[in-house]
Parts: C-alpha cells; sequence; structure tokens
C-alpha cells in the first residue's frame, strides 16, 4: 500500500526512537509516500522549523499531494498541531483510511471527537507499537477504495450534477452513501 505517515514535529524531537519505529514498521510492507519523518528523526526539527515562508508554501502543497496519492495515512498526533488535524480532516474529505496513533494517557481530544468510519483512534504503549500498528494497518487495508466505472443514462448524469452543485459533494460520495445506507438495510446481507 501507499502509506504516508506524519507526525508533529515536536512530538518527534521528544521521542525520536518511538517516530523511528513506527517509521521503519510501516516502511517494511509498504511504500512511503514521504520520508520527512524519518529525515526529522534522523537530523533534528531546528532547520524544519527555520524554513522560510516559500518553503512552507512548497510544503503545504506537497502535503496535500501526499495525501492523494495515498492509500492510507497514518498520522501520529499525541502532540498538538493543526496541521495534523487538517490533514486528517483531507485525508477523510479524500475518503482515505487514516490511522491516528495516539500514546496512551495523550488522547488527542479533537481527533477522538470525529465520527468517521474511515478514521481509526488507536492507542498504544511504546513496547506495544509495532503490534498495535499491525491490526490498524490490515483494518485499514480493508478500507481502501477500489475504482468501481459504470454507465449512467443522460438524466441520472444530470441529477448527480445537481447533487455535486447544489450540495456540495462529489458525485461518487453521495452514490457510496446511498449505497452504505441500503447495505445496512439489508439484513441478509452481513
Amino acid at each position: 500500500m501507499k502509506v504516508y505517515f506524519l507526525a508533529s514535529p515536536r512530538s518527534i524531537e521528544e521521542r525520536p526512537a518511538v517516530f523511528g519505529k513506527i517509521y521503519e514498521y510501516l516502511a517494511r510492507d509498504n511504500k512511503m509516500i514521504d520520508d520527512l519523518v524519518k529525515k526529522l528523526v534522523k537530523d533534528g526539527v531546528k532547520e524544519f522549523y527555520e524554513a522560510k515562508k516559500t518553503e512552507r508554501t512548497d510544503r503545504f502543497k506537497k502535503w496535500m499531494n501526499y495525501v492523494r496519492k495515498s492509500e492510507v495515512v497514518v498520522v501520529e498526533v499525541s502532540g498538538h498541531s493543526m496541521t495534523l488535524g487538517y490533514v486528517i480532516g483531507k485525508a477523510l474529505e479524500l475518503n482515505k483510511p487514516v490511522v491516528a496513533l495516539c500514546k496512551e494517557g495523550e488522547e488527542s481530544y479533537f481527533v477522538s471527537g470525529i465520527n468517521n468510519s474511515k478514521l481509526q483512534v488507536v492507542k498504544y504503549k511504546e513496547e506495544t507499537v509495532e503490534e498495535v500498528l499491525k491490526g490498524a494497518m490490515k483494518k485499514a487495508k480493508s478500507m481502501v477504495d477500489v475504482r468501481f466505472n459504470f454507465f449512467v443514462s443522460p438524466a441520472i448524469l444530470t441529477y448527480l450534477d445537481w447533487v455535486a452543485q447544489h450540495k456540495m459533494i462529489p458525485r461518487s460520495v453521495f452514490l457510496r452513501e446511498l449505497i452504505e445506507k441500503q447495505m445496512k438495510k439489508e439484513k441478509e446481507f452481513k
């Protein structure tokens, strides 16, 4: 799977060994979209915060592109970060599975309030992080969307365009939600 892993540089600075362990575990079986966490673990965070405005703008664009390219987004949310909240929101908006890792005892108030079936808030202890990640990544893999194309009549397409414009949701999201509602109603489907 293509995985994008992000964490607060402040948290990385406090516990570099844990973040290195998380990155290496994810990199074993997945294609990592970016290696920023690995670089910050190795080189420290000083230069990260000294970036010029143009570099910060480029960083934002790159990160949003990484979210789009990824199949699963993994975010360590024990540290407070508006950036991480934004990345999580963007990933969920794009219907990407998100694994939000949270060190036991440091629950993210904001993230724990998000109600989305694609979000897993997973608590870990430093000594069990790989075991916890194994289960979370298995579940995330089962949530990755698969492309499915089909033909519709011009009338249906007109309606879907209208829904997208007036309800401000993508056509695919609207169709997916309709199907998910029907799936819940089907007593014979398990």
